[in-house]
């Protein structure tokens, strides 16, 4: 997990599990474990808390196992190695391989933990929907399942207070993806928007995620904004996310990057090619907007689609590059 202002990611979850301060000063037992002063004061960061404080807090809260470095519980490096093999053979598209890690994973993982029950639930959904043998409203039942056993705030309105875990950050990112592939493009936008204000908020203090995490959430939130018909709005998200990943040194991200920006771009030239007969004063807001922005030049399109085909082949995504050439020929014919 991430480093925080302690503080602040105490008063975030108290308000995410819907506890007062007086509440979380008791115990289930109704034993008093520190004051409310105390904890106002820790809240506001005038006082860091010792370790049996910390630890009741956490306790209370539902987060004990946030400040575990690895997410999986498991003392066998074969296993975090098997983990870091399966996760790029996802994000190559290579499903059958990542499949066959994941039984191996199963095999060695003990089940007495929740976080790695979590992991095996979301893996096996996501990699099992992929080769289609569950659908994606099924996937989707199983990931949110997966989510609300750590974040039980998940489905309400106090979400927005909570702090994810990288892991946790994950199963958003394919809750979104389902509800997008499902047509609900809003609930999508919605659940990354969620994220990316979190990963925003300065009171965090956010400095140890791992690399790729936010521009992962960017990515999907561009996927779906795009989709949702919004492709001036898409085409700024792309132009901030690319230069942020070229700031960080992420360079696995930029291909799908490029290549969102590439569609964008078309989306909206043909959007305009939708009304040759137009009159501003019969149009909205957005549709009048189309006309009065300069209009991408195919070069500048085809462009984007040769970058994303360059540097997906450079982080050995062939499948990246093929549907990049793929649609820079289609534009060429």
């Amino acid at each position: 997990m991430g480093e925080y202002n302690i503080g602040q990611f105490i008063y975030r979850s108290r308000k995410a599990v819907g506890l007062t301060q007086e509440e979380l000063c008791y115990n289930e037992f109704g034993e008093k474990c520190f004051s409310v002063e105390t904890l106002s004061r820790i809240e506001c960061g005038k006082q860091r808390p010792n370790y049996r404080t910390m630890h009741e807090i956490m306790r209370r809260l539902g987060k004990e196992n946030c400040f575990c470095t690895p997410y999986l519980k498991t003392a066998d490096y074969r296993v975090l190695e098997m983990k870091r093999r399966l996760k790029r053979e996802i994000t190559l598209n290579n499903y059958s391989q990542a499949e066959n890690l994941l039984e191996q994973m199963e095999q060695e993982l003990s089940l007495e933990y929740i976080t790695n029950r979590q992991y095996l639930i979301r893996t096996h959904a996501l990699i099992d929907q992929q080769l289609g043998h569950i659908s994606v409203e099924e996937a989707l039942e199983l990931m949110e399942e997966a989510l609300k056993m750590t974040v039980h705030s998940y489905g309400t309105r106090l979400f927005s207070y909570e702090v994810l875990l990288p892991e946790e950050i994950v199963i958003v990112c394919n809750i979104a993806s389902c509800y997008g592939k499902l047509k609900d493009t809003e609930k999508a936008i919605t659940l990354l928007q969620t994220v990316n204000n979190m990963l925003n908020d300065e009171t965090l203090q956010f400095n140890s995620y791992p690399s790729g995490l936010r521009e992962m959430v960017n990515r999907n939130l561009i996927l779906w904004i795009g989709e949702e018909g919004k492709h001036r709005e898409a085409i700024i998200e792309c132009d901030r996310a690319i230069e942020e990943c070229l700031k960080r040194d992420t360079l696995n991200t930029l291909p799908g990057l490029y290549y969102a920006r590439a569609y964008n771009m078309q989306k909206l030239r043909e959007n305009r090619s939708e009304y040759p007969d137009w009159r501003e004063d019969q149009m909205d807001g957005t549709e009048a907007l189309l006309f009065t922005e300069p209009l991408y030049s195919m070069n500048e399109i085809k462009l984007d689609y040769i970058k994303c085909a360059l540097l997906a082949e450079l982080v050995h995504d062939r499948k990246g590059s093929e549907k990049a050439l793929s649609a820079l020929k289609k534009i060429i014919s």
